[in-house]
């Protein structure tokens, strides 16, 4: 599961690590930094772009994706992930997944695994580039006021390597040569970049438990934390 993100990156950053996509993006000032992003907040995500030359457009969207038939947006408390196993068929995604794919850029997530009894926060983060760019689908949903909410949900697959240690789930992250792909693609070609894509080069180490208040919102927590983390290897994975 993926709960939580950091969302460090600038515009230049994001423009640069989302090639070799052309992205509109609205650059007058740079995305509000944020350590400890949480659903039902609003994050920048890429979609396709369908009326210019450029490939992809950033939109602010929710972080909790809302299909269009909910009758209310508490079901987004519910979709903020969505299993690459069940993506084609459960209701709430099967729509999206035909048409409407995302890539989410983050520039890391926390993951809770239990230590002794206790959930302790883990900082993941890319070693080789300052974002990962996670596998989504996004959704229009008019509420009842009539206005339109978009909203976007992660993508997340079976844990490998040594994620396993933290958590049995992790985000489907992508490389960039599938981001067009991803967006223009068909469903069978979706599930095939799926299928076949390679877990993120990542590292991780433990950090502060303030973390899990969505309310602290600074450097320090992503800042390493003592811990004994040889006890991971007897740990198994906590509900987030």
């Amino acid at each position: 599961m993926c709960g939580r993100t950091t969302v460090l990156a600038s515009w230049a950053d994001i423009l640069k690590f989302s090639q070799p996509l052309a992205v509109l993006a609205d650059t007058t000032s740079d995305p509000i930094h944020t350590y400890n992003f949480a659903p039902t907040q609003i994050s920048p995500v890429l979609v396709a772009e369908q009326e210019s030359d450029a490939d992809a457009r950033i939109v602010p969207m929710r972080w909790g994706l809302i299909p269009s038939w909910a009758k209310d947006a508490k079901i987004g408390a519910q979709t903020i992930n969505a299993r690459v196993e069940t993506v084609a068929t459960k209701p709430s995604f099967r729509t999206a997944w035909k048409r409407r794919r995302c890539l989410v850029p983050a520039s890391g997530y926390y993951e809770w695994p239990v230590l002794g009894g206790i959930k302790q926060p883990y900082f993941i983060h890319p070693l080789d580039s300052p974002l990962l760019f996670f596998a989504g689908l996004w959704e229009q949903w008019r509420a009842p006021k009539g206005n339109m909410v978009l909203s976007y949900s992660i993508i997340t697959r079976a844990a490998q390597g040594e994620i396993t240690r933290l958590h049995d789930r992790m985000p489907l992250a992508l490389e960039p040569h599938v981001f067009g792909d991803w967006l223009f693609g068909d469903a069978a070609h979706a599930q095939d970049i799926a299928d076949n894509a390679l877990p993120a080069s990542v590292a991780f180490h433990p950090v502060s438990r303030a973390v899990g208040n969505p309310r602290n919102d600074t450097p320090a927590l992503i800042q390493p934390v003592a811990l004994d983390v040889s006890s991971l290897d007897a740990v198994a994975s906590g509900p987030d």
